[in-house]
């Protein structure tokens, strides 16, 4: 990946500009900085967590698709013409679906392909890998408190509640509340 010093990241930057006016001058600013913060503290790079926050939003506006479908999920309050207009000069990643009432600022998505987000609330400064389900039943939606880590493939279903600090492990499948700071791990392969 390019440097964030090299001249192209700078024109990128600027392509992504009006999107960052749109971004400052709704509600969804002060969250929106956030999650440029925080993927900037998970993709460590310490250059681009150096950057001024419009350069930083740019950089990631124009490298990373997962980060577009979510500053375009902070933008649902705007008109649909807007928002249809801005979907169509910053493409989201078209297999992540982010269905939440609400999600916290904060919220970093590795690879996000093939991921659904349907929850009630996701909270602060979470981590989503690709191929993850958060859903509902019948029964209700889940709930997933603060700094939650959800691991690749793992699917988290019904009205279950996942406490802050929580790490749930690759291809685990959740349907029980898991208290704050355990650690959910799916069953281990085992050769015949």
């Amino acid at each position: 990946m390019e440097s964030v010093r090299h001249p192209v990241t700078w024109l990128v930057t600027a392509w992504a500009w009006p999107l960052w006016r749109v971004v400052r001058a709704t509600a969804a600013g002060p969250c929106t900085r956030r999650d440029a913060e925080r993927w900037a503290e998970c993709l460590d790079r310490p250059r681009l967590a150096r950057l001024p926050a419009g350069a930083r939003f740019g950089w990631l506006v124009a490298q990373h698709p997962e980060f577009r479908s979510l500053v375009h999920y902070r933008l649902t309050p705007l008109p649909w013409a807007v928002r249809l207009l801005l979907r169509a000069v910053y493409r989201p990643l078209p297999t992540l679906h982010l269905n939440c009432a609400v999600i916290g600022p904060g919220l970093f998505i590795e690879h996000g392909f093939a991921t659904t987000l349907t929850a009630r609330t996701v909270g602060r400064d979470c981590r989503v890998n690709q191929q993850v389900t958060v859903g509902h039943t019948g029964r209700g939606q889940p709930v997933i408190g603060d700094r939650v880590s959800i691991g690749a493939g793992a699917v988290v279903v019904g009205p279950v509640t996942i406490g802050d600090d929580a790490c749930i492990g690759a291809n685990a499948t959740v349907v029980r509340d898991v208290p704050p700071g355990a650690v959910m791990l799916a069953p281990p392969a085992v050769a015949r």
